[in-house]
């Protein structure tokens, strides 16, 4: 990840061997936005010792607020898609309702996006899976662009594409009514909340790293990669493959792996002369 991302700064954290699950840092911190962090309780009571390390290095980078979830909330960061225009949030075995309540509160004190919540306990269900094999939110899906989610092409991912259609609009609002006036066409607002969903045939494809114009998915899925290709083509981003066989053998999708963020102003470019986070 180092040699493909580095010209787009990269800060790796030291494993801990006391915590065999820390390679999955993106469970333990929410960047919302260039100030704001905010560290998560993880669900599995023996990764929570994670987040300590993790709220270190980005105290270190300088946020103006950091700020915590507290017993008895319990969420994963692999079950929150953070969009510039609000955050995605499914609930899980790792993330309860709790954690959503107190993320609303939080986001709202800081004056930021809001809050959409998704259940994939519901999902499972109407998908069949009485037994909610996938772990996370983001085990199905993941944002190619800020407007636009890559979903599996199966059951479960189908059911919470379903779930998000019914509470997020598939297009921008684009008119504007005054009185005594016709509605006017108005250009589309990065900050309006607006998704499409596209559907991508291997669960494993459909969580993708999304860097500015650069787009990472895995390697090894030759019809899903043709059919991002062909999505990142018309958007004007460059995809990336890279190979992560062995993480995948526990559940690992590229996402887990990382923080992504924009970070405080200049202390990223002390850091790493970049503005994306591992």
């Amino acid at each position: 990840m180092r040699q493909l991302l580095g010209a787009h700064g990269v800060i790796e954290l030291s494993a801990d061997e006391a915590c065999p699950d820390c390679v999955f840092i993106e469970d333990c911190s929410l960047v919302i936005n260039e100030r704001h962090v905010i560290i998560t309780r993880p669900g599995a009571p023996s990764r929570q010792p994670e987040t300590g390390p993790v709220e270190a290095a980005l105290r270190g980078l300088g946020f103006d607020r950091v700020d915590r979830l507290e017993a008895p909330a319990t969420l994963d960061g692999g079950d929150v898609q953070i969009m510039p225009w609000g955050v995605l949030v499914g609930t899980s075995r790792r993330t309860n309702d709790e954690a959503v309540a107190q993320l609303r509160k939080l986001l709202a004190a800081a004056g930021g996006p809001p809050v959409f919540a998704f259940s994939v306990s519901q999902a499972a269900a109407a998908a069949g899976d009485g037994a909610a094999a996938t772990l996370h939110f983001k085990s199905v899906l993941s944002a190619l662009d800020p407007h636009t989610l890559l979903v599996a092409d199966t059951p479960l991912g189908r059911a919470l594409a379903d779930q998000i259609a019914a509470a997020v609009p598939s297009q921008p609002d684009q008119t504007a009514i005054k009185p005594d006036q016709a509605p006017q066409p108005q250009p589309p607002q990065p900050q309006q909340p607006y998704l499409a969903l596209e559907f991508v045939p291997d669960t494993i494809a459909a969580n993708v790293l999304s860097l500015n114009e650069h787009v990472v998915t895995q390697a090894g899925h030759p019809a899903s990669q043709a059919r991002i290709a062909e999505l990142c083509a018309a958007r004007g981003l460059t995809l990336h493959t890279l190979g992560m066989a062995e993480l995948a053998k526990a559940d690992g999708a590229l996402t887990c792996c990382s923080l992504l963020f924009k970070g405080p102003p200049g202390r990223m470019e002390e850091t790493e002369e970049g503005k994306q986070g591992r």
